[in-house]
C-alpha cells in the first residue's frame, strides 16, 4: 500500500532549551559531546537500514521498510547547532544507507540565531532542499518570553539568507495564545510573517506541556494566557490571514502554497511508516513503534557498545492502526480520510466501520463526506480534539 516512506534524524542540542519546549532537546552539550553523539548517530544509520520484506495488506501499520524513502526530516532541537557540515556528512549517510528517490524532499529544522549565509550554503550544496525556521514570534516581547535566542530582524535576515542560498522552499513556524499576548500583537507578527512570502506557514496555538518551564509558571499561577475565546479569534485571524495571502490550509495548524505542502508529514499525517534515528526517534515500520533512548549519553554508549537502544515499543493490532489512521487523517482539512486508500490498506471502509460515529458527527455539522474523503468541516475544525477522540 505504501509506495514510499519517510526518514526521521534527530538532532537534540540547543542554544538554548524554550521555556514552552517538551521536545527531547538539551542546551549546554559542548563541542566532544556533540562529536560523539554525531559519530554514533551516524553508526546507528548505518547499521539500521532494516529493510525487510513489506507485509502483506492489512497489517498493522502497512509495510515500508524496505521502501524508497521521498522524505528525509532533520529535526530536534535544533539541528543547525551543529556544523553545517556534520548535517551534510549525516544526510550523505542516510542516502548511501537507504533507497532515498532523486526527488526526495530533504528538511532542515533550524533556528535563525544560529544561521548565516555560509553556513546555508553548506546544507543546500549537500542536498537540503527545504528549510523550517522555527521564528515563533515577531514581538521583542515576546521572543524574550519564549526564550528565543533571535531577534525579529534575525529572523527575517535568516529568511532572506535561505534564499540567497537558493532555497526555493522556505517555512516559519509561529506561536499564537502565548502568556499576555494581545489579538494587536498576533495580527503584527502574521503580517510580518506574510510580508516574507515564504512558501509553508505553521501555526501553533501554545500547548502548556507537563515538564516544561511554563507548566511550573502556571502551576505557581504566574502564566496569564489568553482565554479560550481569544485564542480561537487567534486562530481564525491566522486562518484568514493565510488564505488571504495565497496559502491553502492543509492540515488544522498548517498553510502552504500550492504543491508546497510537507511532505514529510503527511507520511504522519496519513500514519505511513517511517524510519526514526537518533536518540529519542520514534520508527514505525512492519507495525511497531520503537522510541530509541532518549539520553544522548545513553544512545551513543549503547551504539558504541553494540546494546540495545530501544526506549519503549508496541506493536499496533490492526484495530488501533485504523482508529490511528482515522484520528491523523482528519487532521487534514482539505484531504481527509480517504476512505479508498484505507479500503486498500485495511480492506474495510471506514464509512462503514465508524457509521454511527460519522453519522453523529456529520448531523452535528462537524464532519462531512465529499466523494471518497471524510474530512472536517470547517466549524469541525474548531472542535477538532472532540471528533477525533471519538475514533480512539
Amino acid at each position: 500500500m505504501h509506495s514510499t516512506v519517510g526518514c526521521y534524524v534527530h538532532i537534540p542540542f540547543c542554544v538554548r532549551k524554550c521555556a514552552y519546549c517538551d521536545f527531547n532537546s538539551y542546551s549546554g552539550y559542548t563541542g566532544g559531546h556533540v562529536e560523539r553523539y554525531v559519530r554514533a548517530l551516524t553508526q546507528e544509520i548505518r547499521r539500521s537500514p532494516r529493510l525487510t520484506p513489506p507485509p502483506h495488506r492489512g497489517t498493522p501499520g502497512g509495510g515500508g521498510a524496505g521502501r524508497p524513502v521521498d522524505t528525509v526530516f532533520f529535526g530536534g532541537g535544533t539541528p543547525t547547532a551543529i556544523p553545517a557540515t556534520d548535517e551534510a556528512d549525516l544526510l550523505r549517510t542516510v542516502r548511501e544507507t537507504l533507497p532515498v528517490t532523486p526527488d526526495a524532499e530533504i528538511t532542515t529544522e533550524a533556528n535563525p540565531g544560529t544561521m548565516d549565509v555560509a553556513q546555508l550554503e553548506v546544507l543546500r550544496a549537500a542536498g537540503f532542499n527545504r528549510i523550517s525556521f522555527g521564528v515563533q514570534s515577531f514581538d521583542a516581547g515576546l521572543l524574550q518570553t519564549l526564550d528565543r535566542i533571535h531577534s525579529a530582524e534575525e529572523a527575517k535576515n535568516a529568511v532572506r539568507a535561505a534564499r540567497a542560498a537558493s532555497f526555493g522552499n522556505v517555512s516559519l513556524d509561529l506561536m499564537f495564545a502565548l502568556p499576555r499576548q494581545t489579538l494587536a500583537q498576533w495580527r503584527d507578527t502574521l503580517e510580518q510573517a506574510l510580508a516574507l512570502e515564504t512558501d509553508h506557514l505553521s501555526l501553533y496555538s501554545l500547548i502548556v506541556e507537563e515538564g516544561t518551564g511554563f507548566w511550573t509558571l502556571r502551576q505557581k499561577g504566574r502564566l496569564p494566557l489568553p482565554d479560550e475565546d481569544t485564542a480561537a479569534e487567534m486562530y481564525q485571524m491566522a486562518i484568514d490571514a493565510a488564505q488571504g495571502a495565497g496559502y491553502a490550509q492543509y492540515e488544522i495548524s498548517n498553510f502552504a502554497r500550492p504543491g508546497r505542502e510537507c511532505r514529510h508529514n503527511l507520511h504522519y499525517w496519513r500514519n505511513d511508516p517511517y524510519h526514526g534515528f537518533g536518540c529519542g526517534a520514534v520508527a514505525y515500520l512492519d507495525g511497531a513503534r520503537r522510541m530509541n533512548l532518549k539520553s544522548p549519553a545513553r544512545y551513543a554508549e549503547a551504539v558504541e557498545t553494540g546494546g540495545d537502544l530501544t526506549f519503549s515499543s508496541e506493536t499496533l493490532t490492526r484495530e488501533e492502526t485504523m482508529a490511528e489512521t482515522m484520528m491523523l487523517g482528519l487532521r487534514l482539512t482539505q484531504e481527509g480520510v480517504d476512505c479508498a486508500r484505507f479500503t486498500a490498506r485495511f480492506g474495510a471502509d471506514p464509512r462503514d466501520l465508524y457509521a454511527c460515529e460519522i453519522e453523529t458527527f456529520v448531523r452535528r455539522g462537524l464532519l462531512e463526506v465529499c466523494g471518497d474523503h471524510l474530512r472536517l468541516t470547517p466549524r469541525g475544525v474548531f472542535l477538532a480534539n472532540d471528533v477525533m477522540m471519538a475514533f480512539i
